[in-house]
């Protein structure tokens, strides 16, 4: 399924705090949720010159169903969750899909 919509993001995370993000960031526990929801794909990754900081793509089918998960309950749980272990609050860069490839 191709995506219609990309979030970029970037967290500052506090240190010694980047496992514990993993782990309240784990699809095993959400993925089926949000596979109902639109979810298509992410990429998580750690900077190379700063393992404190997390960036991260996510894509949706639909920019709607992107909008109507963050809004949702569940969501703002695991949000509340994430941002406890952050140094700020996250950066977020709202994209729609130019071109998605994969090998």
């Amino acid at each position: 399924m191709a995506a219609e919509h990309v979030s970029f993001w970037r967290m500052k995370v506090r240190a010694g705090k980047v496992d514990e993000l993993r782990g309240v960031m784990s699809w095993q526990q959400v993925e089926g949720r949000l596979r109902e929801r639109g979810w298509v794909a992410s990429v998580v990754g750690t900077r190379k010159d700063n393992p404190d900081e997390v960036w991260g793509c996510v894509t949706w089918d639909t920019s709607d169903r992107y909008y109507k998960n963050a809004e949702s309950p569940e969501q703002n749980e695991m949000f509340q969750k994430m941002r406890s272990l952050l140094g700020g609050d996250p950066e977020w860069f709202d994209c729609d899909v130019l071109e998605e490839r994969r090998a």
